[in-house]
């Protein structure tokens, strides 16, 4: 985890700001917390440099790297997620409180706002630091943040060749790439909310440090000396070396011990998942496919997905290839029932476009950072999560947001912002540093 940086207020240059504020930028038309003990698979203390600019070299002139937007799943929230760029930047907080007001006015829903104080500044929020969390807050909270970071990300000029998505962040994914419209993901975020809390607590996930081979090793072991034929899954193929498994509360702890006390895996990390509430992404998740499918009808998906002209190419994390299908109904309930599969698309993006590709990870936190770099790909973080028990600096979040933006500059990506606007920001940032 990164460690806090102090930056004075007025260190942010004001031309930055005013491309951000809601009467200066235009609003984009379409527009895991893993525990922070993952043994080398978060993120570093600073994210190095995806690339140097060349300085004979324009980057808008070149092929260059292609962007690659990942919306990250479950597992990363915490309290004061986004509450720095909210104060800072007025478009972010116009965009949560669109979210808003599009669950209450539209879709009927308590405020998320009000009920917890998330993203609010100055507000209290009443969820607890841990991030475990009812299933509903999560899953709203991360359509959220996960929408307005990339607002705020296309209101700096950027744009993505490519968008994947894992879990709920698919939900977000599906915007970005220009698949549905706000109000549409803002109405499946909800439909997932309601009917997941019904299998709430039907299971549980722990992250292990090993291949999908071995996997299955180990849960063919655990079943066996359980007498029983189900009940584990791979909930998540992340990486040619690590995985996600899921499954019945019994089942998840007779693995954490099968694992402690066997001489070939004794030292294999690996940690439950506290901040997931469910067995998601395995057969445990079939009671709720009936009212999950008939939330997701009334929002007309089929008909939407399909009039839909994508803006951004895909790749299915549940598919494991480019997506040629559209975003409705049956496709959301394959993303509710069957396992991610994040590293293979990683890979497969590598193989395909050329190891010139970098992952842009949206979520509230960096998960992913290790895996993605397994995969043979670049990467950069956008926000972290404070230390624990570190004093927050008021803008820690916009200083990791401009290291993003200068990360990707560096790397060549084309900003419709003036140039000289980057480099006198990137001059203050070095200097703040």
């Amino acid at each position: 985890m990164g460690e806090l940086v102090h930056v004075e207020e007025q260190r942010f240059p004001s031309r930055l700001l005013a491309q951000l504020d809601p009467q200066a930028a235009r609003m984009p038309k379409h527009v895991e917390r893993y525990n922070d003990s993952l043994a080398g698979l978060g993120p570093s203390n600073n994210d190095p440099q995806v690339g140097a600019l060349n300085n004979h070299e324009d980057p808008c002139q070149r092929s260059g790297p292609k962007l690659c937007a990942a919306f990250v799943g479950m597992g990363s929230q915490h309290p004061a997620m986004g509450r720095q760029l909210a104060e800072q930047y007025p478009s972010f907080l116009a965009s949560i409180k669109e979210n808003d007001r599009i669950l209450t006015e539209v879709y009927g829903q308590p405020s998320l706002l009000d009920r917890t104080g998330l993203f609010i500044p100055g507000a209290e929020c009443s969820l607890n630091a841990s991030g475990s969390w009812p299933l509903n807050d999560v899953v709203i909270s991360f359509a959220y943040i996960q929408i307005s970071l990339w607002d705020l990300i296309r209101s700096l000029g950027f744009k993505a060749d490519f968008a994947v998505g894992t879990s709920v962040g698919e939900i977000a994914m599906g915007y970005a790439s220009g698949h549905y419209d706000r109000t549409t993901a803002i109405g499946i975020a909800a439909a997932f909310a309601t009917t997941m809390s019904e299998v709430e607590g039907n299971g549980a996930t722990i992250f292990v440090a090993v291949s999908a081979c071995q996997a299955r090793l180990i849960i063919d072991d655990v079943l066996l000396h359980a007498g029983v034929t189900c009940g584990l899954w791979i909930s998540s193929f992340h990486s040619p070396h690590a995985v996600a498994i899921a499954g019945t509360h019994p089942l998840i702890n007779a693995l954490l011990a099968f694992l402690s006390n066997s001489k070939t895996f004794s030292n294999t990390f690996a940690v439950r998942l506290p901040q997931l509430g469910c067995a998601f992404h395995t057969p445990l998740m079939k009671p709720i496919e009936a009212p999950f499918k008939a939330a997701l009808e009334n929002l007309d998906l089929d008909h939407k997905s399909d009039a839909a002209t994508p803006e951004v190419r895909v790749m299915s994390t549940i598919d494991g290839t480019w997506l040629n299908r559209p975003l409705d109904s049956d496709y959301f309930w394959d993303n509710v029932l069957r396992p991610t599969k994040f590293g293979d698309i990683v890979q497969k993006l590598v193989h395909d476009e050329g190891e010139e590709i970098v992952l842009l990870e949206i979520a509230a936190h960096p998960a992913m950072k290790t895996c993605v770099e397994q995969c043979g790909a670049r990467y950069v973080g956008l926000i972290r999560r404070p230390a624990l028990g570190a004093l927050v600096d008021e803008s820690n979040e916009c200083l990791q947001l401009l290291e993003a933006a200068e990360h990707l500059y560096d790397a060549g990506f084309r900003s419709e912002l003036p140039r000289e606007a980057f480099e006198q920001t990137l001059q203050l940032l070095h200097a703040g540093q």
